[in-house]
């Protein structure tokens, strides 16, 4: 018996809540695992992701002054490091993202832009995440030209360290 797979891009709204780990339920060495402010933020992007559904525009998210100042920490380090080690691909692109989808170190970028200008320029998009999915499921999704992706940003007190992808 052949075990079941999206045959259209709405299916996978059936297993995209599946996810292995992460999300809102954080591991003991999680660096944030002990920060009850880190923690009811998650629960709250975490929610965000798991309530999408398919055709829906990807919900813009407040970040917060810290969330920001932890993005532009990571940010600012990976720019000086990607002339020295990205694909070329990587550098012709990276300004783009900049301009159309307000990458940069004093802005998170919001999940909706950067779907409009992939979806654009390559027919992929992105589609909210809580958490981890099972290579089975990530790949389904990529089958239909989706990516997934989480809205979280990392603890900020580990900010070069996160045991799961964040935006």
């Amino acid at each position: 018996e052949v075990p079941w797979f999206p045959r259209h891009i709405s299916e996978i709204d059936r297993f995209a809540k599946n996810i292995l780990n992460a999300g809102s339920n954080l591991s003991s060495d999680h660096p944030g695992f002990n920060d009850p402010i880190y923690r009811t933020r998650r629960e709250e992007l975490t929610s965000i992701a798991q309530s999408y559904s398919f055709g829906e525009s990807i919900p813009y998210i407040s970040y917060t002054s810290e969330e920001i100042k932890t993005w532009g920490t990571v940010y600012s380090k990976l720019h000086h490091l990607h002339q020295s080690f990205a694909c070329e691909e990587f550098l012709r692109i990276i300004p783009q993202l900049e301009k159309h989808c307000g990458y940069g170190v004093h802005n998170i970028p919001q999940a909706q832009d950067i779907s409009d200008f992939l979806k654009q320029q390559t027919g992929f998009q992105l589609r909210p995440v809580a958490g981890l999915l099972s290579s089975r499921h990530f790949l389904n999704g990529l089958a239909f030209r989706t990516f997934f992706s989480t809205q979280y940003i990392r603890h900020p007190s580990r900010p070069f360290y996160t045991p799961e992808p964040d935006i």
